[in-house]
């Protein structure tokens, strides 16, 4: 009997590991790849990556080593140019790092309406709603 039930437990437990190794490689497959960056750890990503002190030196590192430049964008599977671009993934989030004033202007001037986004603030709509609503 405790065997049986040792046995159950056990291909409950490589199932789940199954599925989410699964799942897990699924979400990351979905849409266009992000830029290169150093290869993350499981769960934390790259916290222990992102420098304390001095971290403009440590991006320029870091970009030199696993960056991409921004002429580069289009040759983005086929080929691994360094430059100014790279990319961290802490806790889930991608943070992607510009380390050039060209990439910044390029990416985030030129082509501002495609790259830049800010998070949905619940509480600031519904201040604004509020406000509005009041005014009315």
């Amino acid at each position: 009997m405790v065997s049986r039930v040792s046995t159950i437990d056990l291909l409950v437990l490589v199932f789940s590991l199954v599925a989410f190794l699964v799942v897990r490689g699924y979400r990351r497959r979905r849409g266009l790849p992000y830029p290169p960056g150093p290869r993350p750890l499981p769960f934390i990503g790259n916290l222990f990556d992102i420098p304390g002190e001095f971290s403009w030196l440590e991006y320029t590192q870091l970009s030199k080593k696993y960056g991409m430049n921004p002429s580069s964008i289009k040759l983005l599977l086929t080929e691994r140019i360094p430059g100014d671009i790279l990319c961290l993934h802490v806790f889930g989030k991608v943070i992607v790092i510009l380390n050039s004033v060209k990439a910044t202007k390029d990416l985030l001037e030129k082509r501002g309406d495609i790259y830049s986004d800010r998070p949905a603030i619940p509480m600031y709509e519904m201040y604004v709603f509020l406000e509005f609503s009041v005014l009315a």
